[in-house]
């Protein structure tokens, strides 16, 4: 009930973006469709690739019933394109929910009878593993940016599900490498502060923060959730004389950002796996931009010798101390074959490429 009540505010307060739906693409999956229930970065990145329509509760039989999707891909989003799902994936206080979600439920029931592969995706582990399970069971297919959760979903979800790994990717239609230009020697930070959750991505945050502040060197924030209600609250950035606090930007100009900062701020909230980064790491290497990022596992694997890997204070406070005079060489050579690197391997196409082989597209 009081969901539904900040669901209906919502559409009132916020102005959602619109993604291209049903638009035919070039290239090997551009005549492939999917239905979806995502976030928008991940619907806006698949309609450059693919055909594609997003789903409500109140549209997905039309949808899935006349359009007839190749399958249904869900992910762990906790609002949805246009906030449509706040709510009714995610685990959430009873306060907010005083009857249990149907929607997603007979979503599924219903791809199923029609004959139509449902697919969930978990971009959020391990942290929010709890938050989507009960969701993940349902489908047929799920994926897994954490492989240490494969073993976690094999003893909850039905013996016939099939779990599988699947790393973040980007949309190099939207992020590309084209030459070098700097025109800002200042650093940058696209994406959310977190005061009560995540405390290791916080404590690397303000260690940044700091370090710009005595360095006299300027951060320019372009803070997610700033159009948000709850942003002055537990999303609310510190105060820094050097910390200047922009709006969000359109995901697709985030690229621009990128390639006139001079330093790229990435924050991994996972550093225990093996395969989880963040979708912004990608961006940044497929742009060409200098990468200062907090060490993990995931990193030392795919990324430690495309961008700069910091692991204590006087570290941190060094590699800015060179780099605002301008990069070096070694600098640049890194960040192209950064952008090369990913390009290869970690496009949407390679990960459509993986799921259809799965569901035997």
């Amino acid at each position: 009930m009081v969901g539904r009540v900040i669901r209906k505010l919502g559409s009132f307060v916020y102005d959602y973006p619109k993604v291209s739906e049903d638009a035919q693409r070039t290239g090997r999956f551009g005549r492939l469709k999917i239905a979806l229930v995502t976030d928008y970065f991940t619907a806006d990145c698949l309609s450059a690739e693919c055909r594609v329509r997003v789903m409500t509760p109140a549209n997905y039989r039309d949808v899935i019933g006349n359009w007839k999707p190749d399958f249904v891909l869900a992910e762990s989003a906790f609002h949805g394109v246009d906030g449509s799902w706040r709510y009714e994936l995610a685990k959430q206080p009873k306060m907010l929910r005083l009857t249990k979600p149907k929607a997603i439920f007979s979503l599924v029931e219903y791809a199923k009878q029609a004959g139509v592969p449902t697919v969930f995706w978990n971009k959020d582990d391990g942290p929010f593993f709890e938050a989507f399970i009960d969701v993940a069971k349902a489908f047929e297919y799920v994926f897994t940016t954490d492989e240490e959760c494969l073993d976690r979903y094999r003893q909850h979800v039905p013996e016939q599900v099939r779990v599988d790994t699947l790393v973040m990717p980007f949309q190099p239609a939207f992020h590309s490498f084209t030459g070098f230009n700097f025109t800002r020697n200042e650093v940058c930070f696209t994406g959310s502060y977190y005061r009560r959750i995540l405390n290791e991505r916080r404590r690397f945050l303000d260690m940044v923060f700091e370090i710009c502040e005595r360095n006299e060197l300027p951060l320019n924030v372009f803070d997610r959730n700033h159009d948000r209600l709850s942003h002055r609250f537990e999303f609310r950035f510190p105060t820094s004389s050097q910390v200047r606090l922009h709006g969000k930007v359109a995901h697709r100009k985030t690229a621009s950002i990128y390639k006139s900062h001079l330093v790229s701020i990435n924050v991994n909230s996972v550093t225990s796996s093996e395969t989880m980064f963040s979708r912004r790491l990608l961006e940044i290497l497929a742009c060409g931009g200098i990468a200062v990022t907090n060490p993990s596992r995931a990193v030392d694997r795919h990324f430690r010798n495309f961008c700069h890997v910091v692991n204590s204070y006087d570290e941190t406070r060094d590699l800015f101390a060179r780099l605002r005079h301008g990069p070096s060489q070694e600098d640049l050579d890194r960040a192209e074959a950064g952008a090369k690197y990913v390009r290869e391997n970690h496009t949407w196409a390679h990960r459509l490429e993986q799921i259809c082989a799965v569901v035997k597209i």
